[in-house]
């Protein structure tokens, strides 16, 4: 069974997974194909208004013939608060939001909400969305936390069984409470849902090529490509654990300034930190997987997320640009011709002293609005200022990243069956 991703079947979901797909799913991808971005509907009528009722009545049914019913209770709740504000209204569905509850390693979670799923195929935004996944820690989770303990992990990895539009189709691995559509702003991360299911297909597809155009080809990270379904979500999720792990240690944990931590050059810093502080770890030895999680970050940050088509105002290429910028001045980064050849040795210490830049910056800094400045005033150094509304733009340097975009946004969006990897 080395060929796929391994999970048990003893509940029956795959089954569930099945029948919602056939079912439940079209109607959810009808509904959100009627919104905008912001999760109203244009010029609502009696139609929709049925539409909703009866997709969240379904769907309540549903959840509470598996056990769920706070969830039930939510969404009625939730879709019913919609309706009578009227639906050419943002929707609030806090309490949906709220009643989800992360499943334990093997369980399965399902979720039906507007919700960003970010970096998914267009259009995105605050849509009706469904997902059905199952929870499947890497096997060698227990060894790396034995010496990474986590002081308080709400992260999932998981293998999507089944997913709306937004999920099942395009890039976005992620899901997070303050993705959900809701008027109050989220405090506290109850859990960190992760498709890493979804993973390889997209890294193959986009992360490796786009290398591929910018590096000599004798320098081009290639630890992470080629493995098979099982292998790369092991790798994957135990980078997962890791990246948050270290978001948790430090001067400033994510999880006690989450809110300072979603400024965009705070979050930038913060993300890159933390990716390098994992690379960093991988390269101590003792890790499981370590070459495959190296060259995964190093592919997907530097090369896959600046090919964003707003990749001057997502954060994500951001931090991808800002890598790139900060490799280069280290010399880690060289030309060769037409193309860059990295430097592996000059790699690892370029990201230790990247690692030191930020925490003695973290050090330094007493207040919340010293951080923030501070940390603009270090991302300005490598990505300078743009067009009103874009958070940077991109220098004559920095656009070798761009060099795939053209060839790799006219390819079809991935397509995610259930269970598929």
């Amino acid at each position: 069974m080395s060929g796929e991703i391994r999970y048990a079947q003893a509940d029956g979901m795959r089954a569930e997974a099945d029948t919602l797909t056939r079912t439940l799913i079209p109607r959810v991808d009808a509904f959100r194909a009627r919104q905008r971005d912001d999760g109203t509907v244009s010029e609502p009528g009696a139609p929709d208004a049925r539409a909703l009722r009866s997709l969240a009545d379904d769907a309540a049914r549903w959840f509470a013939r598996h056990g769920r019913h706070r969830q039930a209770d939510a969404l009625v709740a939730d879709a019913t608060d919609w309706l009578a504000a009227g639906l050419d209204t943002p929707p609030h569905f806090a309490r949906s939001r709220d009643a989800l509850a992360a499943p334990a390693d093997g369980g399965w979670a399902a979720f039906l909400a507007p919700v960003r799923t970010t970096n998914s195929a267009p259009p995105v935004g605050q849509r009706m969305e469904f997902f059905l996944v199952r929870r499947q820690e890497p096997a060698a989770l227990n060894q790396l936390a034995a010496r990474y303990p986590h002081p308080k992990n709400n992260c999932q990895a998981t293998v999507l069984l089944a997913g709306s539009a937004g999920f099942a189709r395009g890039n976005c691995i992620v899901f997070f409470p303050e993705n959900v559509a809701a008027h109050d702003r989220v405090t506290a991360q109850a859990y960190a849902i992760f498709t890493f299911s979804k993973f390889r297909k997209i890294h193959e597809t986009y992360a490796l090529p786009s290398a591929e155009a910018v590096l000599t080809a004798n320098s081009v990270p290639r630890a992470s490509s080629g493995l098979d379904p099982h292998t790369c979500y092991q790798a994957r999720s135990l980078w997962g654990y890791l990246h948050d792990y270290f978001h948790h240690q430090g001067a400033w944990p994510l999880d006690q300034h989450i809110k300072l931590k979603m400024n965009w050059f705070v979050g930038l810093l913060e993300e890159t930190k933390v990716d390098a502080q994992t690379a960093l770890a991988c390269a101590e030895g003792d890790v499981p997987h370590a070459a495959e999680q190296i060259d995964m970050i190093l592919l997907e940050r530097m090369f896959r997320y600046p090919l964003a088509d707003d990749a001057v105002r997502n954060f994500d290429a951001g931090t991808g640009v800002f890598l790139y910028s900060w490799l280069r001045s280290a010399g880690a980064l060289t030309q060769r011709g037409e193309r860059l050849s990295l430097d592996r040795a000059r790699l690892l210490t370029a990201l230790r002293e990247l690692v030191t830049a930020i925490t003695q910056l973290e050090s330094h800094v007493t207040t919340a609005a010293e951080y923030r400045a501070a940390a603009t005033a270090f991302v300005r150094r490598f990505l300078p200022a743009g067009e009103p509304g874009d958070r940077y733009r991109f220098t004559e340097d920095q656009r070798i990243l761009l060099r795939a975009r053209e060839h790799l946004a006219s390819l079809p969006p991935l397509h995610f069956v259930p269970g598929e990897s």
